[in-house]
């Protein structure tokens, strides 16, 4: 079988999956009927999966392209086919008639249940800061104060962690679309809606990324260039049951803030979410040739060193000394590394490491002890962000190095 015949029979078992609209209503202040927001999945062994998973949104500046499933909605199928091409459709166009909203609502459904999600970036709109997801059985999870919050009503616990680690690390706009295109395995395939004969535009893509294997349809009006459907999946081949299935959004100019206001029982227990990273991740990290030698140094000596040299590659534009010190850099195509990290003759492309913070959090992994560090860089356009990273520490053939596993969390502008 030919690898356009399996793609295509691929599109055709998810196009049987999706679901039927009972009709459209459309707000005065709503772009069109489609919708934004991934579920990150967790592990394929998890016990419940019934909940609205902890991590959600691909948050990493590496690896973004996860955040490019927040875009869509599933209100229409695709039946008939008429090629497999490129990426040489203009995805750009798509976010034009988004410009000027602020804020998103979506319903969507996942293993055991659906959930609501309301986002809006912030001013300058160029990443969320407010988000809140709301679980069929109860659950809450949602940001404030540049940290995260999980609520889980069946246990009256507040699970929480300091970092942005749901969200949009772009917010709708051409540099999001862009990692579409970017990405080394992305392909489109045409057909024609069946019940309207508007063209429609399926993307495939999957990645591996700071939150493991990924991979996704996200379908396009061809001619509106809008979103109008998605489908996630917590592997690299689209294959079981979607983690994510997004069937219904609304885009606004803004949103009040009493939509972003939770509360909660007062007497809910707090416990803060331990620092983790993938399972899968470890393998990836675990090849001695690459990050430092962490012989004879403090934590954060070795983590200041090795975070410094990823940082001192991104400005370098150094794609072998990258992939050297965060091996997951492997998994993407060069043309991807360059649009998404170096930023070539972009304004907000790294060009200065202003300082390397102490170490913020402590974990553990399969292969060893896990920190994260508080990173300030200086952009070309002169702003200053903070970026936390997860350093993997290990011990092979005797020997204790380090490695960059990626960022944690959203950046944060400091100035």
């Amino acid at each position: 079988m030919s690898e356009s015949e399996k793609t295509e029979r691929l599109v055709n078992a998810y196009l049987a999956n999706l679901p039927t609209p009972d009709g459209a209503e459309v707000d005065g202040k709503v772009l069109a009927e489609a919708l934004t927001a991934m579920q990150q999945a967790k592990s394929q062994r998890a016990a419940d999966t019934s909940r609205i998973t902890w991590r959600t949104i691909m948050t990493s500046r590496a690896g973004k392209l996860a955040a490019a499933a927040v875009i869509v909605a599933a209100v229409l199928s695709l039946t008939v086919f008429d090629g497999l091409t490129r990426s040489t459709w203009a995805m750009e166009d798509a976010i034009e008639a988004l410009k000027d909203f602020r804020a998103v609502y979506l319903v969507g459904a996942f293993p055991g249940g659906t959930a609501e999600v309301w986002m809006r970036a912030n001013e300058t709109r160029t990443q969320s800061t407010d988000v809140v997801v709301k679980g069929s059985h109860g659950t809450i999870t949602w940001t404030q104060d540049g940290s995260t919050y999980h609520y889980e009503p069946s246990q009256n616990t507040l699970y929480y962690e300091p970092a942005l680690t749901l969200g949009m690390a772009e917010w709708l706009g051409p540099e999001l679309l862009e990692m579409l295109s970017a990405a080394d395995n992305a392909q489109t395939v045409r057909g024609k809606d069946p019940a309207t004969g508007r063209d429609r535009v399926m993307l495939l893509c999957s990645l591996i990324d700071v939150h493991g294997a990924q991979s996704w349809i996200i379908e396009f009006d061809a001619a509106s260039k809008l979103p109008v459907a998605m489908k996630q999946w917590p592997n690299l081949d689209r294959s079981g049951p979607p983690a994510f299935d997004a069937f219904k959004i609304t885009y606004y100019e803004d949103l009040p803030d009493s939509v972003f206001d939770i509360r909660i029982p007062p007497q809910a227990k707090h416990v803060e979410k331990p620092l983790t990273i993938p399972e899968e991740a470890a393998g990836i990290l675990s090849d001695p040739h690459d990050g430092i030698s962490a012989e004879g140094m403090t934590q954060q000596e070795a983590t200041e060193k090795v975070v410094r040299a990823l940082y001192q590659a991104v400005i370098d534009q150094d794609l072998d000394g990258l992939k050297t010190i965060s091996p997951l850099c492997r998994n993407w195509g060069d043309e991807f590394r360059h649009k998404i990290i170096f930023k070539p003759d972009q304004d907000n492309r790294i060009v200065e490491i202003v300082e390397v913070g102490p170490i913020c959090r402590t974990g553990q992994s399969k292969l060893g002890p896990i920190v994260a560090v508080p990173t300030t860089v200086r952009l070309k356009n002169g702003k200053k962000v903070e970026e936390k990273m997860i350093v993997q520490f290990r011990t092979l053939g005797g020997q204790s190095s380090c490695v960059v596993h990626g960022i944690y969390g959203l950046p944060r502008q400091i100035e």
